[in-house]
């Protein structure tokens, strides 16, 4: 069996404010509620998927993106068996991540809310594929065997591009 790692760029989030911390800013208003459709059709597309972990960034905006994310599966009829917030997404700490992911089971699906660069570069690492990770965009990946071996390349099952906001 192989693992689904479904990657989540967060939704298009506030700018930096004067004495607001980064992990803080929260989603402009309306982000969550346009992330929606994008999320439920891609949900819909992962037929084989009964059970999913919920992993987000402990950033506000990757948590209200993940938020907005969980009716998706659950509407799908994918059951959400662990939902975790993992500071190695903030830290954009790749050999974390793919520790922890590795520590799921071979059939899991794991769906992961996060920011750029390491959206781009998990993708980049795990199938070799370059999309621009736009706000709210998602993409799913199915991976074979250990994802810390560098030699293992999984295959780009989707993409979707999140909704532009103004």
């Amino acid at each position: 069996m192989a693992r689904t790692i479904i990657l989540v760029r967060h939704g298009k989030a506030k700018k930096v404010q004067l004495g607001t911390d980064d992990i803080d800013r929260p989603l402009v208003p309306g982000a969550a509620e346009a992330l929606a459709p994008t999320f439920r059709h891609a949900m819909a597309q992962l037929h084989s998927a009964r059970q999913a972990h919920l992993w987000a960034s402990p950033a506000l905006r990757a948590k209200q993106t993940s938020a907005a994310l969980a009716p998706a599966l659950v509407g799908n009829g994918i059951q959400i068996v662990e939902t975790r917030n993992l500071p190695c997404l903030f830290e954009q700490d790749q050999a974390t991540f793919l520790d922890e992911l590795a520590a799921t089971p071979d059939n899991a699906c794991v769906a992961v809310v996060g920011h750029i660069p390491f959206m781009d570069e998990l993708l980049t690492r795990l199938c070799d594929c370059q999309i621009d990770f736009a706000p709210g965009s998602i993409a799913a990946v199915e991976l074979n065997g250990d994802p810390r071996d560098p030699s293992i390349s999984g295959t780009l099952l989707w993409y979707a591009r999140g909704p532009k906001l103004s």
